[in-house]
């Protein structure tokens, strides 16, 4: 289940529709004209297009308020946002208190990262108009984005009810609902929706995904409502399967199609991509990926460059999107999505392609009989025991994921148990994976276990944790054995493992990632091994980790394994640090294996196609697969000799070969988690690949496995100043000098640290600062003086803040001066702050001072033109005539471009009658503005003053002519 964060534009009331048909009845028949084509323009796609109707529209009919509304939504569509807004605002003015005009403004401020101002215009939408859907949709959006969870729940069931029909407020509500952890509700919200519209195929896939949460629902039952949306989403389209004519040769190059909605920053990324990375060497594959993406980032730019055939998918309908897959000749087609949000689920119903397969997404059957296998693992589903619950036929691979570090993870640190001499068990899973009867169980083995206590991460809301407590109290568990933390950054959740001895699984839907992380981490997840796939993940992860003492087989046997475990401490301490060599040498730390399994059993479900044999149960063999030989590589590289391996990587990494240098520290790495020069040069390395970030857990490795070494010191705290990380660089290299490491090297570099950290606050995120920038690029000088008084009020320390408030306060002629002394006592090392501030002495007379401020900021950034500029007006307005000269000098030679500052020191070298050096600089200052009539004619004066006396009249005449309207002095 997904929630939408895209506001709909220009969606309007009941009333508003019929007020906008009657005012469109009233117009000019060629502007009705133009509108209707313009909207079949927009329903096509055709956004650049439709805005050249609604300008012709315009033309013929100005003063329309809902031409511009139409102009704007397709602008919005288009992505000219700043246009968009423009459109609105001109709406407004043409129709005051026009609710539709309010909230379309809203959802441009949105889309541009304005997220307070947006949430303003539409409570005055609400205001003019309290029953307009689309407001309260965009206000929950709103609030769901800033994590008011509660209040965007309230919004969403206010569009609803204003609005029965409005698809995506039950969207929102229902997968609002199940991050909140509040599952009942989210089905029954789903079950409402659909009985409004029983076609809504997105609703039925939330409603599924809610009932894999559900531990009262049996797997029978859980079973026929997938095969139910089969039924009514799949039966009708069977008719119309295509007859496939793919080549039936049993061993030729295969096309394999990836579809999915979650190639970015997000855990089915983090699975896949190593996957395909193998799969690209594969000699008899050609791999293509759908991608149905809402969003776009630096992942799926990374997978963009691993694959070679990648189309968006987004625009296309069902039907569209199986065309384009059977006309790309896809043999086998794998969904990664399953019944989560944005599937595609209904394209695959349409059975665009001989062979389909399910993965990863979704651990249940998709219900569709078009999809012929679903992959797992001999752990994960065995041989016969779920087989009944899936109208697909099960492919077991090597693993049925592979699992991948984050580059964020710290060193696993020492088990609680030995300081506080108890168990500490521990959460991170999910909110709606929280249900009532897993708090019961909880408890229940925190009873068994007195001592005992228990973290409880990844808290949503302050209420979801109020309920929790609750429920732990309802069972006799007290709060002060508990210990809740929030949803926080990646690196800060991998960390809190350091809290935790042993995890504690939920069900009927265990964890995931969650459970490989915490491996990672050195904390293993004890867990119940049930009836249904969800319920078996956690088994499935320790399995093959041969962790069989974690996999309870119900809740009195969890107990028991608990108490165990808190009796024999000493062995959970020793099995921590083992916990990384055991998952990397498992099948799930192989992904190359994985990858060779995959590819074997695409080539063997393939031959059975050629043969015409039906889709059977069967175990993948990566021994057969052309990437066996890589895998075995990979693997053997790991048993090689270390220091022979470190120095051949060296060498590779001195000739730049980093690729094979990589892979050879890794290798090294994983054979020996601690080895300093590994972790060192691999941190090097990811700096010269600019990927400072992944640098910095390998560079902590290092100093960690020798604290005395300083160049490891220097090498971690100058990739901390890189990464903005100031405060620990300061303490890295104090730490180090109070181990008694020495070094003229390490001074510097805490100097600067120690300006940086003292430089640093909460500050504005990089979509709030853009967006400022847009609006004061644009002319919105009210908007932004508006939008930066609020980031002042979140983050009342910015420099930059207080400087964008001067500079908003400044262009529209207001006094800036108390506003840019706070942002320069702020950011005292900012040179553009104290610029401003100059500029606002000189605005105010007050030139000693202005010039002050323009020296300190030419200290701290000596190549700011603007600066030196300025500071020459000001010298010159106190009469240091060579001052100015030296400033203005010194401007036009960091800045060549700037034509005021050419025209400025013409006229103090005019002024002191070196009319050849003025005559240069107002030349200069012409090829840069050739249309300035005040330029000419200040050229026309020097060159009269020399006794040029045609010059000077030719320059007069251009001066005069421009002046007049007219560039050429002949019209």
């Amino acid at each position: 289940m997904r929630a939408n964060n895209s506001s709909p534009i220009g969606r309007r009331s009941e009333s508003a529709v019929d007020k906008n048909q009657q005012a469109q009845s009233a117009l000019p028949q060629d502007a009705v004209a133009q509108c209707k084509l313009a909207e079949r323009l927009s329903a096509a796609d055709r956004h650049e297009e439709a805005i050249l109707a609604y300008n012709a529209a315009l033309l013929l009919q100005a003063d329309e308020p809902s031409i511009h509304n139409d102009l704007g939504n397709a602008l919005q569509k288009a992505g000219r946002l700043d246009e968009a807004l423009d459109a609105y605002r001109h709406m407004l003015l043409l129709s005051p208190q026009n609710a539709l005009a309010e909230s379309n403004i809203g959802s441009v401020l949105q889309a541009q990262g304005g997220i307070d101002l947006a949430m303003q215009r539409y409570q005055v939408a609400l205001a003019i108009a309290p029953d307009f859907a689309a407001a309260h949709f965009n206000l929950g959006t709103c609030k769901l984005l800033l994590e008011k969870v509660d209040e965007s729940l309230v919004h969403f069931s206010a569009a609803i009810r204003c609005d029965p029909n409005f698809y995506l407020a039950h969207n929102n509500l229902t997968t609002t609902l199940s991050r909140a952890g509040r599952i009942d509700e989210a089905t029954e919200a789903c079950r409402h929706a659909l009985a409004i519209n029983p076609q809504w195929n997105e609703m039925h896939s939330n409603l599924l995904f809610s009932l894999t949460h559900n531990a009262a629902i049996t797997p029978a039952r859980l079973l026929e409502e997938h095969l139910h949306f089969g039924r009514q989403f799949e039966a009708p389209l069977q008719s119309a399967w295509p007859q496939h004519a793919n080549k039936r040769d049993p061993d030729r190059v295969l096309r394999v199609g990836f579809v999915s909605a979650d190639l970015n920053n997000h855990a089915m990324a983090n699975f896949i991509t190593p996957v395909l990375e193998h799969l690209m060497h594969a000699t008899r594959l050609e791999i293509y990926v759908y991608c149905n993406n809402r969003v776009d980032d630096r992942t799926t730019a990374y997978l963009k460059g691993v694959v070679r055939q990648w189309q968006a998918i987004q625009a296309l309908s069902d039907q569209q999107l199986a065309e384009q897959i059977t006309k790309d000749g896809i043999d086998i087609l794998i969904d990664l999505s399953g019944h989560t949000g944005s599937n595609r689920l209904l394209a695959f119903a349409r059975k665009p392609a001989p062979i389909q397969m399910t993965w990863m997404g979704y651990p249940m059957t998709t219900g569709l009989q078009a999809m012929d296998y679903y992959l797992t693992d001999r752990y994960f589903s065995p041989p016969g025991l779920l087989d009944e619950q899936f109208t697909e036929k099960l492919l077991a691979l090597p693993a049925c994921a592979p699992y991948v570090p984050s580059p964020e993870a710290p060193e696993i640190a020492p088990a609680p148990a030995l300081a506080h001499g108890h168990l500490t068990f521990g959460s991170f899973n999910r909110a709606n994976k929280l249900s009532r009867e897993v708090i019961a169980g909880w408890s229940a083995l925190l009873r068994a276990i007195p001592q005992a206590r228990m973290v409880v991460a990844a808290m949503p809301s302050e209420q979801f944790r109020n309920v929790l407590m609750g429920w732990f109290a309802e069972e006799g568990i007290t709060a002060e054995r508990l210990n809740f933390h929030d949803i926080t950054s990646t690196s800060d959740y991998l960390a809190l493992h350091r809290l935790v001895d042993v995890c504690l699984d939920t069900w009927p839907y265990n964890g995931g990632t969650t459970t490989l992380h915490a491996l990672w981490m050195g904390v293993p997840t004890l867990t119940m091994a049930g009836k249904t796939l969800q319920s078996r993940v956690g088994a499935t992860i320790l399995g093959h980790l041969g962790l069989t003492q974690f996999i309870a087989q119900d809740l009195s046997d969890l107990i028991q394994k608990g108490q165990e475990l808190a009796n024999d401490l000493d062995a959970l301490v020793k099995l921590r640090m083992s916990m990384r060599t055991r998952l990397a040498n498992s099948a799930a730390g192989q992904p190359a294996l994985i990858a060779a399994g995959l590819d074997s059993a695409l080539r063997t479900a393939w031959q059975r196609w050629c043969a015409g044999l039906p889709a059977v149960p069967f175990e993948a063999d990566p021994s057969q697969s052309s990437l066996a030989k890589r895998a075995a590589s990979l693997q053997a590289l790991y048993s090689v000799n270390v220091d022979a391996a470190l120095l051949l990587a060296i060498e590779h990494h001195q000739a730049s070969r980093f690729a094979e240098a990589e892979t050879l520290y890794l290798a090294i790495i994983h054979r020996q988690p601690q080895h300093a020069i590994a972790h060192h040069n691999m941190g090097l390395l990811a700096t010269q690949l600019g990927y400072h970030d992944k640098s910095l857990p390998h560079l902590r490795a290092a100093t960690l496995a020798r604290p005395d070494e300083m160049q490891f010191v220097l090498s971690y705290a100058q990739a901390l100043l890189h990464a903005g990380q100031a405060d620990t660089a300061v303490d890295v290299i104090t730490q180090a000098i109070a181990r008694g490491i020495k070094g003229a090297a390490l001074q510097p570099i805490l100097s600067k640290a120690r300006q940086a950290a003292a430089d640093e606050s909460p500050a504005p995120t990089q979509l709030e600062t853009e967006h400022i920038v847009r609006l004061y690029q644009t002319g919105h000088l009210v908007d932004m003086e508006d939008a930066v008084r609020l980031l002042i009020g979140r983050y009342p320390d910015s420099g930059f803040a207080w400087s964008a408030l001067g500079t908003a306060l400044q262009a529209q002629g207001k006094d800036a001066l108390a506003v840019l002394q706070r942002a320069v006592q702020l950011s005292p090392a900012d040179a553009q702050a104290h610029g401003n501030l100059g500029n606002a002495c000189q605005d105010a007379g007050d030139y000693r001072a202005a010039i002050e401020c323009y020296r300190r900021a030419l200290e701290l950034e000596p190549t700011l033109a603007e600066a030196s500029a300025n500071m020459g007006s000001a010298q010159y307005a106190m009469g240091d005539t060579v001052g100015a000269v030296d400033s203005f000098r010194q401007a036009v030679l960091l800045d060549p471009d700037d034509a005021l500052a050419h025209a400025n020191l013409g006229n103090i070298l005019a002024a002191m009658n070196d009319f050849d050096s003025a005559v240069t600089h107002y030349q200069q200052a012409l090829a840069l503005v050739p249309d300035d009539p005040q330029l000419h004619h200040d050229l026309g004066q020097v060159l009269q003053a020399m006794g040029c006396i045609e010059e000077a009249h030719a320059s007069f005449s251009r001066a005069q002519a421009l002046a007049q309207g007219h560039p050429n002095p002949d019209c």
